[in-house]
Order: structure tokens, then sequence, then C-alpha cells
């Protein structure tokens, strides 16, 4: 958007007058205006060396200027990245500021890593060690137990199950063919992906599914009931293939989403507190034993031990952010945030004292090394110690 993009050189100049930075601070954060903050500061770090770019100290110093422009909102002092438990209205302006700043050190951190193949590498520390990020990769198990690595699987047919061909692209996602005949007996597929993994698979019906670290769905390999039934654990964004007639349904943690034809996500992971349920397109219902829950767009429900929480409004863009290789963090604490690091990076976390009660605001790409996301984390005084696949938390 024209307006936009001059709002933003304007920012980067600092140029923006109190009104023009309150229409900035509401726009930052939508997702159509994500490639136009990327751009810019790529161009930003083109144009100066690396040497050059804002440290530490420069950042917040950046943050707190833009903070005393936006005086209606501010009652107190607060590091970049971080605040303190508050108002919605306060958090959404700091948060609007947190983005660029965060996203300006996660692009580059981003353009400054030198690749490597290798899964753990020595940094400029002494006994310090650095993760790589997780990657596509995945375990596929078929009915008879066997299963397929297809992180090292080629490209082309991994095999038959009854009438379903097995087949992984040259994309790397896994496909099933069906002739269309109905099977005289189903076959049942599992594909899990491991701590630091994520895969994508297009199920018999054309049902495209994609797993975050730790997850795991079951599913037919071809679909002839009355019903498209699949299991899942952990964390998984469908896009359902359209059948009227043949309700899609995802079991997870004893929570049930029926659908014909949408875009949703399931977050099920059995170390947090309930199953969140987001719906992007289309319409859904979630059920927990007796209680159900009709979902809209940009809607999510919680079902916990006692059933379904209240239907609230929420980020789409920020619970999908995993998919489009992006740590989304908008109010997290420092536990939630450590979970998913665990997840993708295959960490054991400690904490070596008390945690901070603290909330972030951002985005970090999910390509990092791990050290490197760790320093765009430390702009807020957490400080961190690997070893290994071991993180320790240093408040």
């Amino acid at each position: 958007m024209p307006e936009f993009d001059l709002l933003l050189d304007k920012y980067l100049r600092n140029e923006l007058s109190d009104a023009e930075l309150q229409v900035f601070l509401e726009e930052v954060r939508k997702p159509e205006h994500l490639e136009a903050l990327r751009g810019k500061v790529m161009q930003r770090l083109q144009d100066k060396p690396a040497a050059d770019f804002p440290d530490k100290d420069h950042i917040e110093q950046m943050f707190e200027q833009m903070l005393q422009k936006a005086t209606p909102y501010q009652d107190e002092p607060v590091a970049v990245r971080v605040v303190p438990l508050y108002s919605r209205r306060r958090f959404a302006i700091r948060a609007a500021v947190a983005c660029i700043l965060l996203l300006s050190a996660g692009i580059y951190f981003w353009v400054s890593r030198p690749q490597k193949s290798l899964q753990l590498t020595k940094t400029k520390s002494a006994g310090q060690q650095d993760v790589l990020p997780g990657s596509n990769k995945a375990i596929l198990t078929l009915s008879d137990g066997t299963t397929i690595d297809l992180d090292d699987a080629a490209a082309g047919e991994l095999g038959r199950q009854g009438n379903a061909l097995l087949v992984k692209n040259v994309n790397g996602e896994l496909l099933y063919r069906v002739n269309g005949k109905k099977l005289p007996e189903l076959y049942y597929n599992t594909m899990t992906t491991p701590r630091g993994g994520q895969y994508k698979v297009v199920l018999p019906d054309g049902t495209q599914v994609w797993l975050n670290a730790s997850s795991s769905i079951t599913y037919p390999t071809f679909f002839n009931g009355k019903e498209r039934k699949v299991t899942m654990e952990g964390e998984v964004y469908f896009e359902v293939a359209h059948k009227k007639d043949q309700p899609f349904i995802v079991s997870a943690n004893g929570t049930e989403v029926h659908v014909t034809g949408t875009h949703f996500n399931v977050n099920a992971y059995t170390d947090e507190s309930a199953v969140k349920t987001t719906l992007l397109e289309g319409a859904v219902t979630v059920k927990k034993g007796e209680a159900t829950a009709n979902l809209k767009p940009g809607e999510q429900v919680e079902a916990g031990d006692k059933g379904l929480n209240g239907v609230k409004a929420t980020d789409v863009e920020d619970v999908v952010a995993w998919k489009n290789g992006l740590f989304s963090f908008n109010g997290d604490d420092l536990p939630s945030i450590m979970r998913q690091l665990a997840r993708w990076y295959n960490l054991e976390v400690y904490y070596d004292g008390p945690v901070p009660r603290r909330l972030f605001a951002g985005k970090v790409f999910r390509n990092m090394n791990l050290s490197e996301t760790l320093k765009v984390l430390e702009l807020s005084n957490i400080r961190f110690r690997i070893d290994g696949n071991k993180l320790t938390v240093i408040p």
C-alpha cells in the first residue's frame, strides 16, 4: 500500500508526526505489510555495513523514543520487546513498535548467518555450542509397521498400500494417488515429525496437512465411508478438500473438529493447557464431551478438562506463523516461548532462577540458528547458556 510505504519511510527517518505515528502503529502489525517491512529492512542492511547495524543500546533508545511519542498510552518504561502485564490497548501500541524492531533484528541475524550442515557447531565462546533450526523431516509408519524416513527417501514412488500409491514429490511433500475403487480393507498410515522437524502431506482426498514439530497424524489411505476421520497429536494445520456429503473429522486429545471443507489449525500439544482450534476460512464445529462450539473465521476456542471455554476472536496470522516460517509472539510469556523453541530446536530447557513475569511481542524467523534467535530475546536482559541440546535460561 502506497500510504503504508510512505509512513514506513518516514518512520525509518524518524519523521513521523504524533498523528502519523498512531496510524503507523495500527498498520504495522497487519500481515499484508510484512513483505514491505522485510524489503525496507533488507534495503537498509544492504546500504550499510553489518558492523553499523544498531546495537542493543541503540535499539532500546529507538524504542524509548517511539514510546515517548505515544504518550497517551504510556504509563511506565519498558524494555525492547518485553512488556509487563498491562491493559490490552497499551500492549497493542508497544507490541507494534516491538514488532518492527524485532523484525529488523531477526532479518539482520538471518542475513549474517553462515550456512552450516552440522546439527551442532562450535561458536566463538569456549565450551559453547550452537543448534541448527528444524527442517523438513518425518517418519511414515505403514499399516504393517514398516517405517520410512521421509527425509532420506528420494523423490518418486515409496510403495503401495492397497490401491493407494505413496509418492514423494520434488518439493518433499508426501502424496497419495488412489485409483478410485473402494478398498476391501482400510490401511492406516501415521506420519510423525520429531522435535526439530516439520512436514506436509496431501491426503487421498486432496486435503493438505502441515505438521509442526513433535506432531503426528493417523489417517486411512482411502476415505470410503460416510466420514473422513483422522487422529492427531501436537500441532497441525489443515486445508480440507470440500466434500459436502463426507464430513472431515479431526480427533485430538478427546476433542473433535467437524468440517466439510475449510482451513483451520489445531494445537493439541500435551504440555499446553488446552486444545486450541482456530478457524481461518469456512466453518467448523468443535466438540468436547457434551459441549459444542461453532466457529467463524478469525475465531478460536479452547478445549480443556472441564469442556470448552468461550469462543474468542484471535489473530490467525500469529496462530499459523509457524507454517509460514516464523515464531510469532503476541503477549506470550517466557515458558510458552521456551516450549516453542524446545520443539523446534529439539531442546531440554532449564531455568537457573525464578521465571520472570514478562510478556513478549514480535516475530522471529524460524530458519535462524538457536544462538541467533536467543540474541533477539537477550535484548530483554535475559541470558542463556547452550550445552549440546540443553538450554539454560538465566533470568
